[in-house]
């Protein structure tokens, strides 16, 4: 095998690294529009998150809405069964687009 059948491994490879850690996505990155059309029936995060009665403005006010009624949420308008659920598929949906496939 010559050197360029494997410059595609090695640029995954690249990519990949930048992985390493933790990071924070986003909302409007994790869940864009390509995400939130083909599994929900609106074009934003923010959209969905209005239609449910979600208001907040800050990541601690985020974190401080009832589980229960944002994975209800979920269950009504979606395929997924929590919240937990659909923000994993986005993750999954992220890194594959980083990665290039």
């Amino acid at each position: 095998m010559s050197k360029s059948d494997w410059s595609g491994l090695d640029n995954l490879q690249k990519r990949a690294e930048k992985f390493d850690g933790n990071h924070e996505v986003p909302f409007n990155e994790l869940f864009n529009t390509s995400f939130m059309n083909r599994y929900t029936s609106h074009s934003t995060i923010d959209e969905y998150f209005e239609a449910g009665g979600f208001v907040f403005e800050t990541n601690e006010e985020f974190e401080n809405l009832p589980e229960d009624k944002l994975d209800q949420h979920v269950r009504n308008s979606t395929n997924f069964e929590s919240w937990n659920e659909m923000i994993t598929k986005a993750g999954e949906h992220w890194v594959a687009k980083e990665l290039g496939f």
